[in-house]
C-alpha cells in the first residue's frame, strides 16, 4: 500500500491527504457536488477541436438571439380560422 499523498482539491484548493476522503480528487463530498453542478450548468467543460476536415459548428447562445419585448409580445395578434 502506498503512503498518502498531499493533493490540492480542484474546487476549494485546500491541501489534504489522499487517504482522508472518499471523494478523490476532491477533499469532500461537498466539493465533489459543487464541481458536478458546474459541469451540469456548463460552466466548465473539456475543449474539443473536432476531427480533421469537420466544418466548424457555430454555438448560438439563447442570450445572443433577439428576444421580443413584452410590448411586442402583447401586440402580436393571432388569427384562427375554422
Amino acid at each position: 500500500m502506498q503512503p498518502p499523498v498531499k493533493v490540492h482539491c480542484p474546487t476549494c484548493r485546500r491541501r489534504f491527504l489522499s487517504d482522508e476522503t472518499p471523494a478523490m480528487p476532491f477533499c469532500s463530498k461537498r466539493c465533489q457536488l459543487i464541481d458536478l453542478g458546474r459541469w451540469m450548468n456548463e460552466e466548465i467543460g473539456l475543449p474539443h477541436e473536432g476531427e480533421p476536415g469537420d466544418a466548424p459548428v457555430e454555438y448560438l447562445d439563447d442570450r445572443d438571439s433577439p428576444q421580443p419585448s413584452p410590448e411586442q409580445e402583447m401586440g402580436r395578434s393571432y388569427r384562427f380560422e375554422d
